[in-house]
């Protein structure tokens, strides 16, 4: 199989930082998945027995996670599909998609020269890099004119995964497709009934939809984002997860604190990020510059949850990177600048952070399967 594409030298002054002689194992962990893939159990709309029950009647191995209880995954084992038919070649994101069990969706197709509907397909990253071989639903014509539906309908991928996302449970709202560590970031917040909560950073609805399962929908939840067209993707996502009790804001929360009359008890702050711990990478294109006005940008959402949130409340900021820059730089900007309190990022999961006294939480690619980080912050 062909290597996935990186900027080695760029990751080796973004990463190196961080985990010196460990830099090239971490950096292949990157693009391999790990044995497992998650998703979380909607407790809203069904159980954790019913789901695996049904699940083991159609042939997928489900298995219950062992701390977390509303998690669940399946199996993953890398193979290498055999190619058969018409090369059609998917952009980076698209590609990544098919690896974790997505068909491949139309805008995401760069090339299909000669595809009809019906014949057999071959998905690949732009690289070549063969990530699953299926059927093709529409021709090329239809594809690059129309550019919606499913171009592909993957049969096969190279970590033997099944579409979840067009199976009843994903349709009828009884799962979400989510990551270990997203889901520990909703347990390190704790939210409780009755409580006024803000995310600052909504989109795409699956740490608000958390939030509101954790809470039997009896939290006032309150989610910004900047981008209208992710609110309302956002908005599907929770009506179609059973949630209540909570309202959308097409605003840029860094503003939050001047524009809106707010005080909560508990500041989700899940900015945007490098995504580096994402994983399976099929290349990597992060630059130093990149990492640094992120970690800028990260600050200023920090600085708005420090007057939002009530004395005494809690602030958990997390992000899907292995920076240092990006994860505890910006923890530490956030005690020594806006007056917050370090706490235990309980319940760990993963592993503790590079903090001095080790309250933060890191996911670790090499260990964990992809890369994560989670901080936890009282205002006193």
């Amino acid at each position: 199989m062909n290597r996935p594409s990186t900027d080695y030298n760029s990751l080796t002054i973004v990463l190196g930082r961080v985990y010196h002689d460990r830099l090239d194992r971490v950096i292949k962990s990157l693009h391999s998945m790990g044995p497992r893939y998650y998703f979380r159990i909607n407790t809203l709309r069904s159980s954790r027995s019913r789901i695996q029950s049904e699940m083991r009647g159609q042939g997928i191995d489900a298995r219950l996670d062992e701390t977390v209880q509303e998690a669940a995954f399946i199996p993953a084992s890398e193979h290498s599909p055999l190619p058969r038919g018409v090369s059609v070649q998917a952009d980076r994101f698209a590609a990544e998609s098919v690896l974790q069990g997505a068909h491949l969706y139309a805008p995401g197709v760069r090339r299909c020269h000669g595809l009809r509907a019906g014949s057999s397909a071959t998905v690949t990253d732009q690289f070549g890099v063969v990530v699953g071989v299926g059927v093709a639903r529409q021709s090329e014509t239809s594809i690059l004119t129309y550019r919606q539906g499913i171009a592909v309908e993957v049969k096969e991928n190279r970590f033997r995964l099944p579409s979840l996302m067009d199976k009843v449970w994903y349709e009828k709202g009884e799962i979400h497709l989510q990551s270990l560590p997203a889901m520990v970031t909703c347990l390190v917040l704790d939210p409780k009934p009755g409580e006024t909560i803000v995310d600052m950073n909504c989109a795409p609805g699956g740490k608000l939809a958390h939030i509101c399962q954790s809470t039997d929908n009896q939290a006032k939840i309150i989610g910004f984002d900047r981008n209208a067209r992710k609110v309302e993707k956002a908005r599907k996502q929770l009506e179609r997860l059973g949630c209540q009790n909570y309202r959308l804001v097409n605003h840029d929360s860094r503003y939050a604190h001047t524009d809106f009359s707010l005080k909560a008890d508990r500041v989700l702050v899940d900015p945007p990020c490098t995504g580096l711990g994402v994983t399976p990478k099929l290349s990597v294109t992060t630059r130093e510059r990149d990492v640094e006005n992120l970690a800028s940008y990260q600050k200023q959402f920090l600085s708005a949850a420090k007057r939002i949130v009530k004395p005494g409340g809690t602030v958990v900021y997390s992000v899907c990177t292995i920076t240092g820059e990006e994860c505890e730089d910006v923890a530490r900007f956030a005690v020594e600048h806006c007056g917050l309190k370090l706490e235990e990022a309980s319940p760990i999961i993963g592993r503790p952070g590079h903090d001095p006294q080790g309250l933060t939480q890191r996911f670790d690619p090499e260990l964990d399967w992809l890369g994560y980080f989670i901080a936890k912050f009282t205002k006193t």
